[in-house]
């Protein structure tokens, strides 16, 4: 479990210490998608935001305290238990902050979708990835300006960094509404309904009273066909709605995203690139810039074409870069075979920032039940992250030349993937542009074709409202067991 100091002087963490160090923070997400469910529904939305955000600060501080101030890092540092430096510190800080991570996987993505209008839907959920990015390149980009320094403020910088996510998030508390939807099941419709007269604004042909009525319809119904379960997730209509929403979130993490995500700088090195700083700059920034695509794409042309090309190219882009290194028995590789590797993995992280990255979470946080909205989310981040567990702990060993020595190859096991990624997709997952949260609720419980879904003939009652668009009486969408309220009409 010890340092590696190279016969120049070069001190690395070995294959053990990467394992442990990446794959605890890995569990640490687990084991917050699993408290997740709980807290989202017992605390609402906003309490939930607080809570990870000081569970946040919390790990972020452990972090930081890991070393004293000052200093140099050298191998002396790295190797004694003199106070300067303590490796195992900083791990069990990531694993706390990693908590905080679990539950935003949650409640954020959640909290976007009981808010968003549908035909917005895509756009808003796409903020939760973005800022994500934004934080990795900035991280990043401190990384690469501090990468000369031989001090401790060359790691401190970037775990302090850290800090501004749950500040801002806690300091802007106070302008985030709790969720309407939250808020009607929990009995507080009154707040629900000005809430929602807020969020529309000025809108005279809106009728907050309406949306909340609707709402109240829906869960009664619900509440009287059955008393809601932990395990509704894994039966009936929510058992299709899990596998959908655990299905894109495994494959995300094994088409090779986890690995591209956290071996980036070793599958580099694999390939015999040395400015590598420069590099995962600049595909971090290419990453943020695809993402920014994704706010108007979902929307615009749907789910499931974009997915399907997405995993076309992402797959072939990482089985071309391990078929160039394995038909390349040069060393060290030739300069034109690395620059075309490299401009593959470019491509990778423009079409997976533009597709797959932003989609996961759309199509995560949209399928899911009202009724068990919280707790299908939960088992789908849960497994997702599990994925990324074991790539985590797995792939070191893969790649050191020591144990698996796959290097650069370990691209046709990604690349492979994402053949189960396009058949998933294409039996699985249904085009979800622009319908409700309600809308969805009814073909799901109605077992609509995934083929079916577009332009479904829908035998609800329409009515007009919000500027003249069609809006669904979620009280005759197969819940007519409780009596339709009475609306009105603009």
């Amino acid at each position: 479990m010890g340092i590696k100091v190279a016969a120049d002087g070069t001190v690395s963490l070995s294959a053990p210490q990467q394992s442990a160090g990446t794959g605890l923070g890995q569990a640490g997400i687990m084991i917050g998608c699993g408290f997740a469910s709980f807290i989202n529904h017992r605390f609402g939305r906003r309490k939930s935001v607080v809570i990870m955000s000081i569970i946040a600060l919390v790990g972020i501080t452990i972090e930081m305290t890991a070393s004293t101030f000052g200093g140099s890092i050298d191998t002396a540092h790295v190797y004694t238990k003199d106070g300067h430096f303590r490796y195992w510190q900083l791990v069990i800080g990531k694993l706390i902050n990693s908590l905080s991570m679990g539950l935003a996987a949650n409640v954020i993505p959640t909290y976007q979708s009981e808010l968003a209008p549908a035909k917005w839907r895509g756009m808003i959920i796409n903020l939760y990835q973005f800022i994500q990015i934004v934080g990795v390149v900035v991280c990043t980009a401190s990384v690469y300006a501090l990468s000369e320094r031989t001090t401790y403020v060359a790691w401190q910088v970037p775990i302090g960094l850290q800090y501004i996510a749950p500040v801002l998030l806690l300091l802007g508390i106070s302008l985030m509404p709790e969720s309407p939807r939250w808020l009607v099941w929990n009995g507080r419709s009154a707040e629900a309904i000005e809430i929602l007269r807020k969020l529309h604004g000025a809108d005279s042909s809106y009728y907050p009273e309406v949306e909340v009525s609707e709402l109240e319809t829906a869960y009664a119904a619900e509440k009287a066909a059955h008393q809601p379960s932990l395990f509704d997730v894994f039966r009936g209509p929510d058992l299709r709605r899990t596998l959908i929403a655990t299905g894109v979130q495994c494959l995300q993490a094994a088409q090779g995203s986890s690995y591209m995500t956290n071996y980036i700088v070793l599958f580099l090195q694999a390939l015999g690139i040395t400015d590598i700083f420069k590099i995962v700059m600049t595909v971090y920034v290419v990453y943020l810039v695809a993402v920014s695509g994704s706010f108007y794409l979902p929307d615009a042309f749907g789910r499931r074409p974009l997915m399907f090309l997405g995993a076309f190219i992402c797959g072939t882009c990482l089985i071309c870069v391990a078929a160039i290194n394995a038909g390349t028995s040069m060393d060290p590789i030739p300069s034109s075979a690395q620059r075309t590797m490299v401009g593959l993995i470019f491509i990778w992280y423009f079409f997976f920032g533009l597709i797959w990255s932003p989609l996961t979470w759309i199509v995560s946080a949209e399928v899911c039940s009202a009724r068990a909205r919280e707790t299908t989310l939960t088992v789908a981040t849960f497994s997702g992250f599990g994925v990324n567990l074991m790539i985590s702990l797995v792939s070191p060993y893969l790649q050191d030349v020591s144990y698996g020595n796959m290097g650069s190859n370990i691209g046709f096991l990604w690349g492979g993937f994402t053949i189960a990624s396009i058949f998933f997709v294409y039996f699985f997952v249904p085009e979800m542009k622009g319908l409700t949260l309600e809308q969805l609720d009814y073909l799901f419980d109605h077992e609509v074709s995934t083929f079916k879904f577009q332009n479904y003939p829908f035998p609800e009652l329409w009515l007009t409202q919000n500027n003249g668009e069609k809006t669904v009486s979620m009280a005759v969408m197969g819940r007519g067991e409780v009596g339709e309220p009475e609306l009105e009409k603009s």
